[in-house]
């Protein structure tokens, strides 16, 4: 008996063993997979070249490119984790400012604007040693804008339109028993958007919009009257036309745009709701439109793509009937956002905004405060005033959809 037990306690041990090992090596395995962490990024700037530097946990590899109009360095890398999540940050030297994020699943992006056409003069990793991480550096030299703009052509993708799709049964919509909203948090990924004061240095704008977003979401949903699709649920960037083809895709009754303003002064502050308009309604309109319409081009991309989409509605009537949709939506929305938070005067402008363009669908664009402002910049992240701010959307679109109805049912 005493033997059996002996023998069985030294099974038992060795099985026991035996998972330890186990799980030792799923624990190192993990560990060899995880994505490099970059720890920090470092700017230097001599008489004639600035040096940007990353230091990083693991080896990576890398891709750099130039590109003009405006002037910027693309770094692709390895995905990687950002220890200091910001976004971006001002820069030093040749580089204005930076900002870096997901670009697509196994690559992240790192963009410099410059202030002078410079060239990439090395671009090397330093291996880890004495106690030092790995290091990505990037030098960079001035030279001519025409030497510049010579390193930055890249072939043109040419795209032939393609007659209009054929349009969907006009009575899909009908056939749904919930409404489908479309909510877009702006940014994402390498854009972070908005990078708010320097006095106060929160959350970048992609991030506090991806989190109002998904409370927003919560509060459409829960009433049980409301379907709803994120552009983006995760920080990563998407572009203008795959953000308005989602919508147009599943014919969703209302598009939404979620983001945060900046302004030069702090004082500003005050949720504002725009909708489409070939002339801006004020100076401040069309300043939005000119930074939000850049966001594609600064993001490492360029615009020269023209969807078959936008070809076939921009030359069709449900345009303006769209237009008028829309501005019937922010109506609504204004008063209820009044009840909650801080609006801006005049609440209800228009600018001829990218995101809101090409849809047959009701679209307006939400600036839900200034993160240049210190307290809509810490309220904005709040879950209370982002449950307020869902709860006027429910409110405005519960009484845009009966508007409807009645409009139709007469």
């Amino acid at each position: 008996m005493a033997r059996k037990f002996k023998s069985s306690c030294i099974g038992i041990i060795c099985a026991l063993v035996a998972l330890a090992g186990c799980l030792s090596v799923d624990v190192i395995a993990t560990h060899a997979v995880a994505a490099p962490q970059v720890a920090d990024i470092r700017i230097g700037q001599s008489k004639n070249k600035t040096r940007f530097v990353l230091d990083i946990n693991q080896n990576i590899k890398y891709n750099v490119f130039t590109l003009a109009n405006p002037n910027r360095v693309v770094i692709d890398i390895t995905e990687v984790t950002w220890k200091n999540n910001t976004g971006g940050a001002k820069g030093r030297g040749f580089i204005d400012q930076y900002r870096y994020g997901l670009f697509k699943p196994g690559t992240s992006r790192i963009v410099l604007d410059v202030n002078k056409p410079v060239n990439v003069a090395n671009s090397f990793m330093i291996k880890a040693r004495k106690g030092k991480p790995y290091r990505f550096v990037l030098d960079l030299k001035e030279v001519s804008k025409k030497a510049f703009q010579e390193a930055s052509k890249r072939p043109v993708k040419r795209r032939v339109a393609s007659a209009p799709k054929k349009p969907q049964p006009a009575d899909i919509r009908s056939l749904r028993t919930k409404k489908l909203i479309v909510l877009d948090p702006g940014h994402g990924g390498h854009d972070p958007g908005n990078l708010g004061s320097t006095k106060y240095r929160g959350f970048p704008e992609k991030t506090v919009v991806l989190s109002a977003a998904h409370t927003i979401k919560e509060e459409l949903e829960k009433t049980g009257r409301y379907q709803v699709v994120m552009t983006r649920d995760t920080d990563v960037y998407v572009k203008f036309h795959n953000r308005t083809r989602i919508a147009h895709n599943l014919q969703a009754d209302l598009f939404i745009s979620v983001h945060a303003d900046s302004f030069k002064s702090a004082k500003v502050r005050g949720a504002t709701v725009y909708t489409l308009s070939e002339r801006a309604s004020d100076r401040e309109a069309a300043a939005l439109a000119r930074r939000e319409n850049k966001s594609d081009i600064i993001a490492g991309m360029d615009l020269e793509e023209e969807i078959d989409i936008v070809q076939s509605i921009l030359i069709d009537l449900v345009k303006r009937e769209t237009m008028n949709l829309s501005s019937s939506f922010a109506n609504e929305l204004v008063p209820q956002l009044k009840k909650v938070v801080l609006v801006r005067t005049n609440p209800h402008r228009t600018a001829n905004l990218i995101v809101l363009k090409g849809l047959d669908v009701p679209s307006v664009l939400l600036e839900l405060g200034y993160l240049t402002n210190s307290q809509d910049a810490k309220m904005l992240m709040q879950k209370e005033t982002q449950r307020n701010i869902g709860r006027s959307i429910v409110k405005a679109a519960d009484r845009f959809f009966a508007r409807q109805y009645a409009t139709y049912a007469e």
